[in-house]
């Protein structure tokens, strides 16, 4: 007798069990394809609740035109924009809705538009077109002046308008991730109406979160508490749930080079109760491996705020630009010398910084989308200005008197760097003083070091000029130099090279003698100096050590020091630079 198969020993045959097989997988795939179609049957009950609470608003909103009744009329509008931002619908039915609750019940609905008699007049009726056409921001600013020019001109009506207007504009700009703009538009309406406890609500997320991102690689703890605040409120607001975890990544890890590998591997876990992965728990296994081993957390190192900075790094702050890794955004940064080796965040979509010599105006590259070019920052009242609109522009330095600028930009067709000077009026592109880069304008007079070549395009290197692109004279030789930064009494350019001793390295020349003298030796790159306020101590940019961080090293030469590291990425970190502020 042949020999049973295994499988019939259990008095089943083969094919039972690949039927009961197949029947698994099937069993699967019915339950996978469920779970996906009731995921997009709820997006499709959302997406139809919501319609139905458009179409519920507009209704109301009708019957309420048809008793009479416009300021309930206009709720019901707002409720509408508030779920949909430009329904055509509501933007209608409200300019009909506003002129009804600014006048007595009359047979007529939607009483005939008065004919203008006055500039007033003109302007009501150019901000009601406005209104109907959603162009939100020109409406304002037609309502703001019939304010100004007669205060009692359809009082009410006016203000519910602009309330109208603050509240759509100020929830487009939050659905669009713009929260300071949104913040603006929504405190303004706020002003006008402090009742509105759901738009409340919505001014302070953005508000938190914003906050959240302010002390985002300058305070953890104070990042971390905002974000657990916003992340018990909503957890699915924006992406704070990632941010979250990510505040304690980075956290743990800044503990961890300070060796305090308990506290680290504490963060670790917080992380996890966000959102475990298998990364995480590797990882606080790791650092509570360290944290037993050691018994105790390590003293820490100079990478964390003690209250003073090391021996002779002078005063002030040196102003930098990073790009935030979680969410691609630029900032500058102010780092300061003494008292904290944290940075602040001064300026959000930013790059390039330069302080205007009084100290009152901050230039920068606008590395936002709608306002690409060279703008302006007052640190005092928070005011931003706009000088160019061309994203090409950068590195722009001020002249002694801080009323003219001069910037780089390759924006002709020939895409070849030119040289520019503009009035920092905001009316002023620039005139090309002609090719090259690297502008830097003398502090003390009207003399520009930049880095370019003769009118045939030879003896490349560091060259001056007067601000009307005359009487050029080069001041090095070697193509490689570049980025100069001149002294505060203008006797000394420093700039680097990589063609001198190559690898890039710090210089400094004497304009008088054109004398070079080489401070920095180093392997690794070491760029973009920065001298400070008293001329005794130059900042640079560097990765010596496997990172990116601050150094100085003396004015004269010197061992360099660091200063901290950098907080942040550096996708292309010739496209950076410092400047140091008293």
């Amino acid at each position: 007798m042949a020999p049973l198969d295994p499988l019939e020993t259990d008095h089943m045959p083969r094919f039972f069990w690949i039927l009961v097989g197949l029947a698994t997988l099937l069993a699967v795939l019915i339950v996978a394809f469920g779970a996906i179609r009731g995921y997009q049957a709820g997006l499709r009950q959302a997406r139809a609740q919501a319609r139905q609470q458009i179409a519920m608003h507009l209704q109301r909103a009708e019957d309420y035109l048809a008793q009479g009744n416009g300021r309930a009329a206009i709720e019901e509008y707002r409720q509408v924009l508030l779920l949909e931002p430009g329904n055509p619908a509501a933007i209608q039915g409200l300019d009909q809705a506003l002129a009804m609750a600014a006048s007595p019940p009359t047979p007529s609905p939607i009483p005939p538009a008065p004919t203008p008699t006055s500039p007033v007049d003109e302007l009501w009726q150019e901000a009601q077109a406005l209104v109907q056409g959603g162009r939100w921001a020109e409406a304002i600013q037609r309502l703001r002046e019939i304010q100004l020019a007669d205060p009692a001109f359809q009082a009410e009506q006016v203000r519910e308008m602009l309330l109208t207007a603050y509240l759509t504009l100020g929830m487009e700009r939050h659905n669009a991730g713009r929260l300071e703009e949104a913040v603006q538009y929504l405190d303004r309406a706020l002003a006008l109406d402090p009742d509105l406890a759901e738009i409340r609500t919505v001014r302070d997320m953005a508000a938190t979160y914003l906050d959240a991102l302010t002390y985002w690689y300058a305070d953890w703890p104070k990042a971390i508490a905002l974000l657990e605040e916003l992340y018990a409120q909503d957890p699915g607001y924006r992406d704070v749930r990632r941010r979250l975890q990510q505040a304690h990544v980075e956290y743990g890890e800044s503990l961890d080079r300070q060796g305090r590998w308990c506290e680290a591997a504490a963060q670790y876990a917080a992380a996890m109760a966000v959102q475990s992965t298998p990364e995480l728990a590797s990882r606080h296994a790791e650092l509570n491996t360290l944290c037993q081993q050691s018994g105790t957390a390590a003293a820490p190192t100079a990478d964390a705020p003690t209250g003073e900075a090391p021996m002779g790094m002078g005063t002030g702050r040196i102003l930098y630009d990073v790009r935030d890794p979680v969410d691609g955004r630029y900032r500058i940064l102010a780092q300061p010398v003494t008292a904290s080796v944290r940075p602040v965040v001064l300026v959000e979509d930013g790059m390039n910084p330069h302080l205007r010599p009084d100290g009152q105006r901050l230039v920068f590259r606008n590395m936002r989308g709608d306002q690409r070019g060279l703008s302006g920052f007052d640190p005092a009242s928070g005011l931003r200005l706009r000088f160019t609109v061309f994203a090409e522009d950068m590195l722009p330095s001020w002249n002694p008197e801080g009323n003219r600028l001069v910037f780089a930009s390759n924006r002709e067709g020939d895409r070849r760097w030119r040289i520019y000077v503009a009035w920092a009026d905001g009316q002023d592109n620039g005139a090309s003083l002609g090719f090259g880069t690297d502008p830097a304008w003398n502090p003390v007079d009207d003399r520009i070091a930049f880095r370019g070549c003769d009118e045939r395009g030879n003896r490349c290197g560091l060259w001056l000029m007067d601000s009307r692109g005359t009487g050029r004279a080069p001041l090095t030789q070697v193509p490689g130099d570049a980025r100069p930064a001149w002294s505060p009494d203008g006797r000394f350019v420093y700039f680097m090279s990589a063609e001198r001793d190559d690898d890039w390295e710090i210089y400094r020349v004497s304009v008088d003698t054109g004398q070079v003298t080489r401070l920095t030796q180093n392997p690794g790159i070491d760029g973009l100096p920065a001298v400070s306020p008293d001329g005794q101590r130059v900042a640079f940019l560097s990765n010596r050590d496997g990172r990116w961080g601050l150094w100085v090293v003396p004015a004269t030469g010197g061992a360099p020091q660091l200063l901290a590291p950098v907080r942040g990425e550096l996708p292309n970190w010739m496209e950076h630079r410092l400047t140091w502020v008293p």
